[in-house]
């Protein structure tokens, strides 16, 4: 995962696809009234984007949609957004566990088309559960129904000490 997200081996994304869509398949059922169930990557910062030159989160999304990997009833829907004041913030890695769990909200969701739309969010690696939380706190602000969270990773926090 350190190769894929801060090396530069975006080839990566396609090794990785298959993993995160049998997640994301076998965590969800069809909605009523064939509604599509919205796959939402958590977006990286423009920080991010800017040094790594793509978002891993994205890539093996598109990886798996373009090798047909999902099932019919989902599709990729990029509805969450960093706030305005945290597009450039630094990354959370680097942050104590509750330094993130108060932080203020990073996020904002598109207003959901159809209330309460599930949504499946995806993230790549999970360290303390506060990016993923805010996500979804967010999606939900905005209407949908937060079904599941997905991640490729589990990481260690950071040591801040007798906090972790």
């Amino acid at each position: 995962m350190l190769a894929f997200k801060n090396k530069q081996r975006y080839f990566l994304g396609s090794v990785f696809a298959p993993y995160v869509a049998a997640a994301i398949n076998s965590s969800c059922v069809p909605q009523p009234d064939a509604m599509t169930t919205y796959i939402v990557p958590v977006p990286s910062s423009l920080k991010a984007v800017g040094k790594r030159g793509y978002s891993p989160v994205a890539t093996m999304l598109e990886r798996g949609m373009n090798r047909g990997l999902y099932a019919s009833h989902l599709s990729i829907r990029p509805v969450l957004h960093y706030r305005v004041r945290h597009v450039f913030a630094g990354a959370q890695k680097l942050k104590s566990g509750s330094a993130r769990r108060s932080g203020k909200e990073h996020f904002v969701a598109e207003q959901a088309d159809t209330p309460g739309r599930q949504v499946i969010l995806v993230d790549d690696v999970l360290t303390t559960g506060s990016t993923l939380r805010q996500a979804a706190m967010a999606c939900q602000k905005a209407g949908y129904s937060v079904s599941v969270g997905v991640v490729l990773a589990l990481t260690k926090p950071p040591n801040q000490g007798p906090e972790q």
